[in-house]
């Protein structure tokens, strides 16, 4: 059996040899092929080795369903699995066959959009035969359907994270039902950071909060890094925030 750094590094070669580009990004495999791109975390396709007990047979999986993703003729979106992802504005910046549909969000952060597969994500281009009208709406309900109640970090503090770890954390301060639990537990005016896809830090507006604040940005193990900047909202603006 190989271990999962070996596995991770053979497995990125052998899709290097099969596709136009393997890379890996944090704990995902970006795969790209022609102008479209997938990701697909590393962590899943080492637990499917696990459980098949064959590098040839599991290597022969991922690159029958990343050939059927990347290869489609047009690609079908389904309106009731996109959502918004936060990205950090370098995101797929300088790939000159890559034209990821965005937005932006904050001053150093993206609005991007993906078609969620269940294990992989399918990141939805410029060049793809959609309504993008009719995407971004989809999406955002989609995501206005999400759950995740904020917690308090430290009972003497008012700095807050989301309960639940998933993917779309960074993405979820930008919902309806949490900026109403951000109204409701915090108030109108609030400071932010979104250190990574997993994490999203909420604080009552205090300037004694930006560096305690600064300092959990650090300690997040999230490698799919987003941002290094404290945010604020006040005033009914987003910006960066300041001491």
């Amino acid at each position: 059996m190989h271990t999962f750094d070996d596995f991770t590094n053979k497995i990125i070669s052998d899709l290097n040899k099969r596709f136009s580009e393997a890379i890996l990004e944090g704990n995902f495999i970006i795969v790209k092929s022609g102008p479209a791109s997938m990701s697909i975390p590393i962590s899943s396709m080492y637990r499917e080795y696990q459980q098949v007990k064959d590098y040839g047979k599991t290597l022969k999986i991922y690159v029958d369903i990343i050939y059927n993703i990347l290869n489609q003729y047009k690609f079908k979106i389904d309106y009731y699995s996109v959502y918004p992802f936060l990205k950090g504005m370098d995101f797929g910046k300088g790939e000159n066959d890559i034209q990821f549909y965005r937005e932006q969000a904050f001053k150093d952060i993206d609005v991007l959009y993906v078609s969620d597969m269940g294990e992989t994500f399918r990141f939805i281009l410029q060049t793809d035969d959609v309504d993008f009208d009719k995407m971004k709406r989809a999406a955002w309900e989609n995501l206005n359907k999400m759950a995740n109640p904020l917690v308090k970090l430290d009972k003497t503090l008012d700095i807050f994270c989301l309960k639940y770890s998933t993917d779309y954390n960074s993405t979820l301060l930008l919902s309806t039902a949490l900026q109403n639990q951000i109204c409701k537990k915090i108030g109108r005016e609030y400071l932010f950071a979104i250190p990574s896809s997993t994490t999203l830090i909420v604080s009552r507006y205090r300037s004694e909060y930006i560096k305690i604040i600064e300092s959990l940005i650090m300690i997040d193990k999230d490698p799919n890094v987003i941002s290094d900047k404290v945010y604020q909202y006040k005033d009914g603006k987003f910006d960066i925030a300041s001491v």
